[in-house]
């Protein structure tokens, strides 16, 4: 079973070091905080939930990718997580929180939610632990990064996840196909359209680790063929990233195939403006 071998080894090298970490760290990682603002929060509502939506996502979908909001305000996650009797020191280890040194503090340090007035897309080890986030700014802050991912983190180690893999994982070992897509929504759009098969890395480039995860859950050997499929936007950051795929190409006994959509939409946006059928095709 190729799909129980690949997460066998992923728990190995992954929740070895996830159990050194205080459990306290884990339940602050899978609290529903960030999903309950989305839904019940007026700001949330109003600017996540709205957000969301106007991209054709309903709430079932928001609910099964767990999506989040993080409120515009400095110190809101924070807050809320001390009040609650978290130690500081373990809001620091998820990344959530930011600590810097303020002399000018009463107690020295001064306290940041990293993903102040953001969408959250939870990352989500292969068994479905939420390991960090992936953020898009929705503000006109123009000194922010539009998209920000959580640090890496004794549990978060982005060159070894697959944002989707816990949903897709089935369905890469049964049918023998994994899509690699660039983005968080690219990878819902394509779930949504019926592709169930696509992933995505978590801000960074498509890497050996990446390839050594799927080619074992495709078995991917001289007796069994899959098949790769690259999807890129058709930007110079997209063809940059197709002319990696095919020197990664050698790296699969798969066959491997580079999609690029000939206007530049990404398949978010492709399933915007054309709807699921131009996804699948």
């Amino acid at each position: 079973d190729p799909q129980a071998w690949v997460e066998k080894d992923y728990r190995k090298n992954m929740f070895s070091k996830e159990l050194k970490i205080s459990g306290v760290t884990r339940n602050i990682l899978n609290t529903p905080y960030f999903h309950k603002i989305l839904f019940e929060d007026n700001q949330g509502k109003a600017i996540g939930l709205s957000y969301f939506k106007e991209r054709g996502y309903t709430e079932e979908t928001i609910k099964k990718f767990q999506l989040g909001y993080a409120l515009n305000e400095w110190e809101a996650f924070t807050t809320e997580a001390l009040n609650k009797g978290y130690n500081l020191k373990y809001l620091e280890t998820t990344g959530l929180t930011i600590v810097k040194q303020d002399l000018l503090a009463e107690n020295g340090t001064k306290t940041f939610d990293r993903f102040k007035g953001r969408v959250l897309f939870p990352i989500h080890s292969m068994s479905g632990r939420v390991l960090g986030f992936g953020g898009r700014i929705l503000t006109n802050d123009k000194k922010a990064a539009k998209y920000l991912n959580s640090p890496e983190t004794p549990v978060y180690k982005k060159n070894q996840i697959l944002y989707g893999l816990d949903m897709a994982k089935k369905e890469i070992a049964k049918n023998r196909q994994v899509v690699i897509v660039e983005g968080y929504t690219d990878v819902m759009a394509a779930h949504l359209s019926g592709v169930i098969t696509a992933v995505a890395t978590c801000g960074t480039a498509f890497g050996d680790e990446h390839i050594r995860i799927i080619r074992r859950l495709l078995m991917d050997a001289d007796a069994f063929r899959g098949e790769v499929i690259f999807t890129f936007d058709g930007d110079a950051a997209g063809q940059k990233a197709a002319l990696r795929a095919f020197e990664d190409d050698q790296k699969f006994v798969a066959q491997t195939f580079v999609a690029v959509e000939p206007n530049g939409m990404d398949p978010c946006e492709l399933r915007q403006a054309h709807g699921d059928d131009a996804v699948r095709n």
